[in-house]
């Protein structure tokens, strides 16, 4: 895709970004009494209509970020682009469906339109060996380490499935022109951190925090469960440039037991790539931040929304969300 197109797409994208929520409609979410006036509030933003046609929110916001994915479709002319827009989509069904037929279930349920993956491949080949085959070599690796767990729980089939969503994320997103392209290795590497750091104030061994820790972060799991081991998990994470203020953020977490302040300013850190990245016009940077920051607009609002509903107050919402 040339520099030009690149340079209209993002024209394109500018328009889409105008119905991003703004920070006055944060503000108001934040603050809202409870669910059914943060709902209000949505119904008057980009939101209302997607929640007029779905049944509720969480429908309204898969639909969100199907909509923006397949928009992006539409004005890039870049395969590796859009395949591994698509990729992502179908690492999300396999999550769905496999997870589902692992506990017994018959595979009927939600699913997202196929991206480049027949979501009925994904389903037939639990139980057929000839169908495997068609999947991507990613794809049948994850599910064949899924089918040879001997008592698989909720967290195993997370464990494999998010190494996988890692990888698709990597090979795609990650071989795009900085900053976007960077993305992937910082998600992992703020993700491996608190959980890291989360399993230390669980008392795991440090063995056990390397098995479970992803690759393709800025430091391997072997790296980071040394650092479990000698007590210098955040002093660790402060050597790498740019990962100060979350790594203080950690400090602050191991000696409080709470991790909110760590995965705000985690967050505000992915925000503020996607910010970079949406400003070279002539790259593929504005289109994948577009669909990445509706994803994390759509991830808060989860949040927000789950808050409300459970009572939690504005003054811990605005400890955890970056936004407002």
């Amino acid at each position: 895709m040339s520099g030009s197109s690149y340079a209209y797409a993002s024209g394109r994208i500018s328009g889409l970004e105008g119905a991003l929520l703004t920070e006055r409609i944060w503000n108001q979410l934040i603050t809202a009494e409870d669910r059914d006036e943060l709902l209000r509030i949505l119904g008057d933003s980009w939101y209302g209509n997607l929640l007029q046609s779905q049944d509720n929110l969480e429908d309204a916001l898969k639909m969100a970020v199907y909509t923006a994915e397949e928009e992006l479709v539409e004005l890039s002319n870049d395969k590796r682009f859009t395949e591994g827009i698509l990729l992502r989509r179908d690492v999300r069904n396999a999550r769905y469906l496999w997870k589902n037929l692992a506990f017994g279930g018959d595979g009927d349920v939600e699913i997202e339109p196929d991206g480049l993956v027949s979501v009925q491949d994904l389903k037939r080949a639990w139980s057929d060996g000839n169908i495997v085959d068609v999947l991507p070599l990613s794809f049948q690796n994850s599910l064949e380490e899924i089918q040879g767990l001997h008592s698989p729980t909720a967290s195993k089939l997370d464990a494999v499935l998010d190494r996988l969503a890692a990888k698709v994320e990597s090979e795609n997103i990650g071989k795009l022109a900085e900053p976007v392209g960077s993305l992937p290795a910082v998600k992992i590497e703020l993700r491996n951190f608190l959980t890291a750091a989360r399993c230390r104030s669980e008392e795991m061994t440090p063995t056990a925090v390397e098995e479970i820790l992803l690759h393709g972060g800025y430091h391997s799991p072997l790296d980071i469960s040394d650092a479990v081991r000698v007590n210098k998990l955040s002093i660790l994470l402060g050597e790498k440039p740019g990962f100060e203020q979350v790594a203080s953020a950690l400090e602050k977490g191991l000696e409080s037991g709470s991790f909110l302040l760590y995965q705000k300013e985690s967050d505000k850190m992915i925000m503020d790539i996607l910010e970079r990245a949406s400003g070279n016009m002539f790259s593929p940077g504005p289109l994948a931040a577009y669909i990445l920051r509706r994803e994390l607009e759509a991830s808060h609002l989860k949040m927000i929304a789950a808050g409300k509903a459970a009572g939690i107050d504005s003054r811990r919402l605005s400890a955890r969300v970056p936004r407002g």
